[in-house]
């Protein structure tokens, strides 16, 4: 798989076997799993989705999800995605494979596309992290030079998926910068100095500061995501060609 450029074509979703490679903890309750695209000519622009399906689960939603990308198209031979386990028959299926197991996906799916040309804002909120792991991957890994501010929301610390991962990239990047917040620091074990409550105006003024013409993308459950939206149309007078986002549903 080679890295496809960020440009205006896409290739068209069709439908893959993949094997299962591995899988590891990001949190307590969230695990990225890896799926082996070698053999296969799938491609994908940072940062899509795909629909991926394991016959035979019974579930009541049934055997498939509609899932974005932790991967970056930058990283050659897998795909991987990273989900809330909720003890879902599709999500304990998924938690069970074994290396070599098959899955199938239909991909690639989505139209939130990372433009390395514009100063970027990141917004996520709890597995709302997970497309702009990928894009922050893609950009370190191709050289891309705008600034990108991610602003991350988590109930605690330990909900910080990639956190070891992204403030790696913050160092070696100068362009980037990731700024956390937790919304429940009482239900933690952890010691947190940081900043609480949830994603606002203010902050997400405090991230707009200063930068040209940025695209600001917004991922995380639709209540969030909404409320941020109406504050960056309404508040804040962003165009809709400025804005990106996906809700995530969490089952």
């Amino acid at each position: 798989m080679h890295v496809l450029p960020q440009g205006p074509s896409r290739p068209p979703p069709r439908r893959f076997r993949v094997a299962f490679l591995d899988s590891h903890p990001e949190t307590p309750t969230a695990r990225t799993f890896r799926f082996s695209t070698r053999g296969t000519d799938f491609q994908y622009r940072s940062n899509q989705a795909v629909r991926l399906v394991l016959p035979g689960v019974q579930d009541p939603w049934g055997p498939a999800r509609s899932l974005s990308l932790s991967s970056s198209p930058s990283e050659a031979g897998h795909i991987s995605v990273t989900v809330r386990l909720t003890g879902s028959p599709f999500k304990e299926a998924l938690k069970g494979m074994k290396p070599g197991d098959e899955a199938e996906v239909i991909g690639p799916l989505g139209d939130l596309l990372y433009d390395p040309s514009r100063n970027s804002v990141f917004i996520a909120g709890g597995i709302g992290i997970t497309p702009f792991r990928g894009m922050m991957r893609y950009a370190a890994d191709t050289g891309a030079s705008r600034s990108i501010v991610l602003l991350y929301s988590a109930r605690t610390p330990e909900e910080f998926a990639f956190r070891a991962e992204l403030d790696a990239l913050v160092r070696q990047h100068r362009q980037m910068e990731v700024r956390y917040t937790v919304t429940r620091p009482r239900e933690s074990k952890m010691r947190w100095e940081g900043r609480t409550g949830r994603i606002d105006e203010p902050w997400v003024r405090s991230a707009l500061d200063g930068m040209e013409r940025p695209k600001v993308y917004v991922v995380g459950l639709p209540g969030m995501a909404r409320d941020l939206l109406g504050v960056l149309r309404d508040r804040l007078g962003f165009a809709e060609e400025d804005l990106e986002y996906e809700y995530f549903m969490g089952y």
